[in-house]
């Protein structure tokens, strides 16, 4: 590693000293060299060439000014220098310090160390590039990652595929916001797979569009598919629970499961998520919208029992709505079973819960009725 240490070998190289032979310090060769070089001041930029780069000591010439000695403590920049550098590149670095003891400059590529990272991560980014990262520990929100040059990147939740815990696995990435200001690198495993870009989304489907997809999974929420509107381009949609049905939907799994083809309809492009939300029910008919005119008051009906709760059987009747029996209702001394077929008579239409109030029909007078 270059550092002071190591001060004394880069004075008694001979590159060092070559151009200042039988100066005493820095200030005596400037003079030398005549009044039109300017004395190095700490902060200064300085432009050079990478005459010596190894592991102890990085040395940099700066013209007229000799060769200065690049000084780096921290062992992650240091061996990121090693890895970007080579002999004979040009470089900018900052004075750290006009003269050392020895008589020569100290410089810091920092900075330049900085900008040929983040202008790799930039270039990634410009040309929405893939490349593999290594996820090194869940947070809050979704994961960190390893992405290169001891610089962290944070993949969302939202932009993972599949449900697996990534930590400790490489995954392929791509860059979808980048700010070298803060030094914040958003990437997704979404992108390698699909197009995320909101206007480009937009040019292949809209609000409205009825499209084709496959399942890729299936929550207790909902399920995300692949829309595919031309070849080698895909699309993320996402059907949520409420959108499966008119009816309600109780085990989303036990309806739809990977690799099922579906029909749906866009709803709209959720810019945050970059996918687009999507309904199964906005293009099926809804049994339920016809109900007021097929059921009246104290009409007969049949159904059967499906749930059985304490605050009252669910049926349903033979054209496939949903009923209601509520418990003040039903006889104390009859109880119901899933699967028994009941006689009932409409007693009024709940459209909010989208059911059929009814009241079982009784063959003799109990008691015990309520």
């Amino acid at each position: 590693m270059a550092n002071s240490n190591t001060s004394k070998s880069a004075s008694d190289n001979s590159s060092v000293n070559s151009g200042r032979a039988g100066a005493s310090s820095m200030a005596e060769l400037m003079a030398k060299m005549g009044g039109g070089v300017k004395p190095l001041q700490r902060g200064d930029i300085v432009e050079g060439t990478i005459k010596k780069l190894t592991s102890k000591e990085i040395l940099v010439e700066i013209g007229g000014k000799g060769d200065a000695l690049a000084i780096e403590y921290d062992k992650n920049n240091m061996e990121n220098l090693l890895n970007l550098l080579h002999v004979g590149d040009q470089v900018k670095a900052s004075v750290i310090s006009p003269e050392s003891e020895e008589g020569f400059p100290v410089v810091s590529l920092r900075r330049m160390l900085d900008d040929l990272i983040f202008s790799k991560f930039e270039e990634l980014s410009k040309n929405a590039t893939s490349f593999d990262v290594f996820i090194s520990e869940v947070t809050r929100g979704g994961y960190f990652a390893e992405i290169g040059f001891s610089v962290k990147g944070f993949l969302p939740n939202s932009q993972i595929t599949g449900d697996e815990n990534l930590v400790g696995k490489t995954v392929p990435v791509k860059i979808i916001e980048y700010d070298r200001a803060k030094k914040r690198i958003i990437l997704s495993q979404k992108a390698v797979a699909f197009v995320i870009d909101p206007a480009v989304i937009e040019k292949y489907v809209k609000p409205g569009d009825t499209v084709k997809a496959i399942i890729n999974s299936v929550s207790s929420y909902g399920f995300f598919v692949t829309i595919q509107p031309r070849e080698n381009v895909q699309i993320e949609g996402f059907v949520h629970i409420s959108e499966v049905s008119h009816e309600r939907v109780e085990n989303l799994q036990s309806l739809h499961k990977k690799g099922d083809t579906i029909t749906a309809q866009v709803l709209e492009l959720d810019r945050e998520a970059r996918r687009v939300n999507l309904s199964l029910k906005a293009l099926a008919k809804d049994a339920f919208s016809e109900v007021k005119e097929k059921y009246k008051a104290e009409q007969k009906v049949s159904g059967t029992v499906k749930d059985v709760k304490n605050k009252g059987i669910t049926l349903n009747l033979e054209d496939g709505i949903n009923a209601f029996i509520p418990a003040d209702k039903i006889p104390t001394d009859i109880q119901y079973s899933v699967g028994q077929k009941v006689e009932a008579e409409v007693v009024d239409i709940d459209p909010k819960r989208r059911v059929v109030i009814i009241s079982p029909v009784l063959k003799k007078t109990f008691v015990g009725y309520r």
